[in-house]
């Protein structure tokens, strides 16, 4: 396994959230590439080459209400993409609640968290049976 590609997006905010442009550069860079995002909303259009992205924006919903859920997650997609680990297409996204707030100073059932990661080689395919 070689080294990794990082790619970073800007937030679609800025209207510089520029994926093909990010994914070009990422394979003439080389290595297995991985996506930063400030928000997991581009997730739908990361094609199946790009194993991990890593995303926040949506601090996990910030104020929930307990039995209910997020009041907003920020995201076009609801709670789809809202927190957590979610697994798709052969892909899989990281979406941390981060540490802080955004608009307002205020969490509420959103407990603030940092990720470590480990990245490791795919495990090697089984011998094919004899």
């Amino acid at each position: 396994m070689g080294p990794l590609a990082v790619g970073g997006l800007a937030d679609a905010f800025t209207r510089r959230d520029d994926l093909n442009a990010t994914l070009v550069a990422m394979r003439r860079v080389g290595g297995v590439p991985v996506l930063l995002s400030h928000s997991p909303d581009p997730f739908p259009r990361v094609p199946g080459e790009v194993p991990l992205m890593l995303a926040g924006h949506t601090h996990c919903g910030q104020i929930r209400v307990p039995l209910l859920g997020a009041i907003a997650t920020m995201s076009a997609h609801g709670e789809r993409y809202a927190c957590g680990i979610v697994r798709e297409g052969g892909r899989t996204l990281i979406v941390g609640a981060g540490l802080g707030t955004s608009l307002l100073p205020l969490r509420l059932v959103a407990v603030p968290d940092l990720w470590l990661v480990t990245l490791s080689p795919p495990a090697p395919a089984a011998p094919a049976p004899v």
